[in-house]
């Protein structure tokens, strides 16, 4: 059965502590003074999708390409269905965005349903001041800390040529001059299913068409704008024998 990265993981029955147990990361907490409200009004994954594809707009000023599922989702309505109002509406959104629109950024996010589940009717996402002061709080502090990682940031890059007859499908978040890093914007503590998943990127990457990116990288790294935290570990201290495991056991590499 194939899988997305994502899907994959969650197949996946990993060792007692985990292939990396999150104790092997270290951790940085950066503060800002700002406090986030408590309660928000929209769910907790769209919150995340917003808080994702405004942080890569920021960083990497195209705006199509940080909202491409979003509209990948729209293009299917109107391609498949007819739905051509749906789509104007959301280039209208997309256009908001451009001009600091986080309201239209929630609502646009909804529309990354259809091309991940199928579904074609769009959730209204109505979200109100509280949530958007949270979403652009973590903005800035995923912001901040990209820049402070290095000046060349890449972002939602696939694994072309590195999938295999297990994993089909997934693409990274972001990657700098020397470290790969992904995104979750989570209320919990990080799990071991996060740190595969950012393990199976790399050695994914290390066998796609941007090998000679992922080659650079020395570090990986899980950060979480909701709590200003970072996670990271030096590539250097995952042991041979994880990284064999993973991606023969896991990812379906035959050597």
């Amino acid at each position: 059965m194939p899988y997305t990265v994502t899907q994959r993981i969650r197949a996946v029955e990993q060792p007692a502590e985990g292939y990396i147990p999150i104790s092997k990361f270290s951790v940085k907490k950066y503060e800002d003074f700002c406090q986030l409200h408590y309660k928000e009004n929209i769910s907790a994954n769209y919150v995340g999708l917003a808080v994702d594809y405004l942080t890569r707009f920021y960083v990497t000023k195209n705006l199509e390409e940080a909202f491409d599922i979003s509209m990948l989702g729209a293009k299917i309505l109107r391609e498949e269905y007819g739905m051509e109002t749906e789509y104007q509406k959301c280039l209208g959104l997309l256009e908001k965005i451009q001009q600091g629109d986080v309201f239209s950024a929630v609502q646009l996010v909804a529309y990354d349903e259809v091309y991940r589940a199928g579904i074609i009717d769009i959730p209204k996402l109505q979200a109100d001041k509280f949530t958007i002061e949270n979403i652009k709080i973590m903005v800035n502090r995923g912001v901040r800390f990209l820049k402070h990682c290095g000046k060349e940031i890449k972002s939602g890059l696939d694994f072309e040529g590195g999938y295999t007859e297990i994993v089909v499908n997934g693409d990274c978040d972001y990657l700098t001059e020397n470290a790969l890093i992904d995104f979750k914007v989570i209320r919990g503590e990080m799990t071991t299913n996060y740190s595969l998943q950012i393990l199976m990127y790399y050695l994914m990457g290390l066998r796609s068409e941007h090998r000679k990116y992922f080659e650079q990288v020395k570090w990986l790294a899980l950060f979480n704008p909701r709590k200003n935290i970072v996670y990271f570990v030096n590539v250097k201290k995952i042991s041979e024998s994880v990284i064999e495991e993973v991606s023969k056991k896991v990812i379906g590499y035959k050597f």
